[in-house]
């Protein structure tokens, strides 16, 4: 095994399949080879993207959708009884925030049928299993 001091001179013993480094220098030449390479990737993404960008974009599409992102409300109050919820709110499947007394399902008559779900999933869990049609192979 062919080992030298670190070309980074740092004192630990390195390897000629690591270039010379020890495993920390080269942990982290790794680590930049890898970022450049990413932004390698995204600087040709951006310039293809600029590139095939239509040219007759105008500004009133662009405020049209900003605006549209300022119309979603921010789900903080109980669908029920709009009782302010912040951060102990639960969020149901049905997709609707609720407080703490109307969580459960049968408290907000949650459109959600679990039992299917319930039925769904073991059926999944539980494959069918059926015994040997032949009884003397043991």
């Amino acid at each position: 095994m062919d080992t030298s001091l670190c070309a980074n001179s740092c004192g630990f013993f390195g390897s000629a399949v690591n270039k010379n480094l020890c495993s920390k220098y080269y942990n982290d030449y790794l680590k930049l080879e890898a970022i450049t390479k990413s932004i390698e990737g995204l600087t040709l993404n951006c310039e293809k993207t600029v590139s095939s960008a239509p040219p007759n974009l105008s500004n009133s599409s662009v405020t049209a959708s900003a605006s549209a992102g300022a119309f979603l409300k921010k789900k903080n109050r109980c669908k029920n009884c709009n009782k302010k919820v912040g951060l102990t709110g639960f969020e149901c499947r049905c997709g609707d925030v609720f407080c703490g007394r109307h969580r459960y399902p049968e408290e907000h008559a949650c459109k959600i049928d679990y039992k299917e779900l319930g039925r769904q999933v073991l059926i999944k869990q539980n494959p069918m299993i059926d015994g040997d049609k032949l009884q003397w192979r043991v």
